[in-house]
């Protein structure tokens, strides 16, 4: 029986993670390019999910008979190609490997010409474009947050029968609030789109902001690590919001109410969130708290609204607007638009359901994964 190839080892290990991997031969082939086998070894010591210390890792690498400095050059060697997470914790360095988008996302971003940027350059692709297996889970990853402004209006009342007036239960929360969630979070990181990134080296540039991927605490730390994204202040993140709602972009952050890791403003043309979700995939990215609303009698049939709808949700015909609803993932760029105040936002009769935080969110996804690919397997698809 022959040895084990450790270069079908890793490729299992990604299409664990988001079924069979397109171009695999070609992957596996710009791996061995990149890779050694020795660097694989090493990756291999790390554990299958979640971050180790970095004592715990040199104590295994030891035992596998890896020097300390050694293993140290290898881990490190393994974080600038996309393969391995790495940052320092209050308690010292943490390890872990780096998933398989992180990977795609990395080498898509690099300037320089690669077998494996190529190769990961066509996967991408594959991904935004609905060209691979969908992923056997239920949950979105992601959820939209609508365009600030379509959010500011006077605290609604309801008078109830004693005449005594009290807040309306459906208020805005921070949880809606784009400039909320990015206030709170103590590191912030932002890098170039790697969905547009991806276009562009395949000839389909949008035109489009390209530095509009937001990545928070210890992700961002990653990502800092890894040689990509800048550190920035909350001043200079608002800024880059408010010039993505300028452009038409729609705001998609982590679904969970907690410390959020990412938030991406993703356009129609270019991004796999958002041409998911056009495709009708509904375990990619949920809409808002809230939809639009039309009011007939305001509007003059300019369709300033039209034009920016990223899922075509709006259309006007010779009897006037139609709006809908059930379409609308409510990011507000309609309502920011309409000059006749003809849009307006409301809460939608059942919100989405929204996790604590991203643990308990990606907790939910990993289980709904493995039983899903478990039972791929089984019935042979």
């Amino acid at each position: 029986m022959g040895a084990r190839d450790p270069y079908e080892s890793l490729v299992r290990f990604y299409e664990f993670q988001l079924g069979r991997v397109p171009a695999r031969a070609e992957l596996k082939e710009a791996l061995k390019a990149t890779i050694s086998e020795r660097e694989l070894r090493m990756f291999f010591l790390l554990p299958f999910m979640g971050m180790t210390p970095e004592e715990k890792l040199l104590r295994k690498a030891a035992r596998a008979g890896i020097p300390r400095d050694e293993a140290l050059a290898l881990a490190r060697r393994l974080i600038p190609e996309g393969m391995v997470d790495s940052y320092l914790g209050p308690a010292g360095r943490l390890y872990g490997r780096a998933p398989f988008i992180a990977l795609l996302e990395f080498q898509v971003r690099l300037k320089e010409e690669s077998p494996l940027r190529a190769v990961c350059t066509r996967i991408m692709n594959a991904f935004i474009e609905g060209a691979v297996d969908v992923l056997p889970t239920r949950t979105p990853y992601y959820r939209v947050l609508p365009v600030e402004q379509t959010l500011r209006a006077p605290t609604q009342t309801r008078v109830v029968p004693v005449n005594v007036a009290v807040p309306d239960p459906r208020e805005v929360l921070p949880i809606d609030v784009v400039s909320e969630m990015v206030r709170r979070e103590e590191l912030i990181v932002v890098a170039d789109c790697y969905c547009r990134a991806t276009k562009r080296l395949v000839g389909e540039d949008c035109g489009h902001p390209l530095e509009t991927c937001f990545y928070f605490n210890e992700l961002g730390m990653v990502k800092l690590e890894a040689g990509y994204g800048r550190r920035i202040d909350v001043a200079e993140a608002l800024n880059i919001l408010r010039a993505c709602e300028e452009a038409g972009l729609v705001h998609n952050v982590s679904n969970c109410e907690g410390k959020i890791q990412t938030l991406c403003n993703c356009c129609a043309c270019s991004c796999a969130v958002m041409k998911a979700v056009i495709r009708g995939q509904t375990n990619v990215g949920a809409p808002s708290r809230y939809r639009s609303a039309l009011l007939r009698e305001r509007c003059t049939l300019c369709q300033a609204c039209v034009g920016v709808c990223p899922v075509k949700a709006i259309s006007v015909s010779r009897d006037g607007p139609a709006l809908d609803a059930a379409r609308c993932i409510g990011c507000g760029q309609c309502v920011s638009r309409c000059p006749e105040g003809a849009l307006r936002m409301v809460l939608r009769e059942r919100p989405p359901k929204i996790y604590a935080d991203n643990d308990a969110l990606f907790r939910r996804i990993n289980m709904e994964a493995m039983l899903g690919l478990a039972a791929r397997k089984l019935l042979g698809r």
